[in-house]
């Protein structure tokens, strides 16, 4: 896919998203509040302010270890089928977030590497240098195989067919 071709790919999507997409907190980028005013840290997990959102602060495969304040191990880069699979066995309602909440990210921190990175420590990880996509739930509507993902490092928007090997954000509902 060309660069040109890929943008068009993520206005469209975006666009889209715009339209049929429950609106996401946003913030104002120019006057930003605090990031302890946006998210909650909570060793492994983050709260995301404005939203009844959990994440996980480590990609699924990896482990958060207090004493780094980091995550520890390999990324999974597993199939779409297999990430929703996987987050199905757990009983503490993980589940793969919608593409809308995947970018939400993005516009709650500005998409600000620094303010990313603290949150999601895993983004140092070395496979994550060049590109950092995360599978989303939300299918293409037209193409009912393909299913969104966002990549943290370029901020592509994307979608990819469900059998592709991507990284795993667990997010979860909470009261």
């Amino acid at each position: 896919m060309t660069k040109k071709t890929r943008v068009l790919t993520t206005l469209t999507c975006l666009s889209i998203l715009s339209l049929v997409s429950p609106a996401i907190a946003e913030v104002d980028c120019k006057q930003k509040p605090a990031l302890q005013d946006r998210f909650t840290l909570n060793g492994a997990l983050v709260t995301q302010t404005g939203t009844s959102l959990e994440w996980k602060r480590c990609a699924e495969g990896t482990v958060w270890q207090q004493a780094k304040d980091s995550c520890v191990g390999e990324p999974l880069q597993i199939a779409q089928n297999e990430a929703v699979d996987l987050l199905a066995e757990s009983a503490e309602g993980w589940r793969l977030p919608t593409i809308r909440e995947l970018y939400g990210l993005l516009d709650s921190t500005c998409a600000d590497k620094e303010e990313l990175h603290a949150l999601f420590p895993d983004l140092n990880k070395p496979m994550f240098g060049e590109y950092a996509d995360f599978w989303s739930a939300t299918n293409d509507q037209k193409l009912s195989r393909m299913y969104y993902y966002l990549d943290f490092v370029t901020y592509a928007l994307d979608f990819h067919s469900q059998g592709y090997s991507l990284a795993i954000r667990a997010v979860r509902d909470v009261e």
